[in-house]
Order: structure tokens, then C-alpha cells, then sequence
């Protein structure tokens, strides 16, 4: 089965992807971003920045937990290229490791 509702787990993770992407490089300076945001700066995988609001820190934060979800879904695991799938959960994974460094702080 193909189509738009067979993908809806991949693009669900896609496009909040795409919106943390976007929170990074209005809010994280260059050499400060993750290493997934470098890859994907790089070319490595096709996904670019969402264009109009940048998310803030809790909306990341939230978009993050989306992104962990919807790449549990069996369409992302099917649709999505496995250097998607790792940078994605990079990023789904970064919020865990952020929001503890700032408690700890």
C-alpha cells in the first residue's frame, strides 16, 4: 500500500524534524549544534529548515517527544532511509540529554 496515509509516520517525523531543525539555527550558534544538525547542514540527508515560526525551547522540547513517537510507528520505520531514522533519533534523544545538563546546572 503506498500513498500519502502510508508515509504519515514518516512525514510526521520529517516534519518535526524539520522544526527542531529550524529551532537550532535560530537559537544554537553553528558550532555549538548537535552533530545530527551538522550532518544534515552537510547534505547527508535531504531535509531542510521549515520555513515560518521558529518553535522555542519547550515547543523543541515537545517537538522532540513527537519525533521519538513517530519513529516508533511501523510506516517511519518502513519509509524512512536509515541515516533519517539515526539522525532523527539523535535529535529525539538531544532533549534528554539537554534538559538534564540544565537541571544539573
Amino acid at each position: 500500500m503506498s500513498g500519502q496515509s502510508s508515509n504519515s509516520g514518516a512525514q510526521k517525523a520529517r516534519d518535526s524534524f524539520a522544526s527542531i531543525l529550524s529551532y537550532y539555527e535560530k537559537h544554537v550558534p553553528a558550532d555549538e549544534a548537535p552533530e545530527f544538525v551538522k550532518r544534515v547542514s552537510s547534505g547527508e540527508i535531504q531535509i531542510g529548515v521549515r520555513k515560518g515560526d521558529v518553535p522555542s525551547a519547550e515547543q523543541g522540547a515537545e517537538l522532540k517527544r513527537a519525533l521519538d513517537e513517530a519513529l516508533k510507528t511501523q510506516d517511519a520505520i518502513e519509509n524512512l532511509s536509515n541515516a533519517e531514522k539515526e539522525l532523527m533519533t539523535q535529535a529525539a534523544r538531544a532533549s534528554l540529554r539537554s534538559r538534564k545538563q540544565k537541571r544539573g546546572k
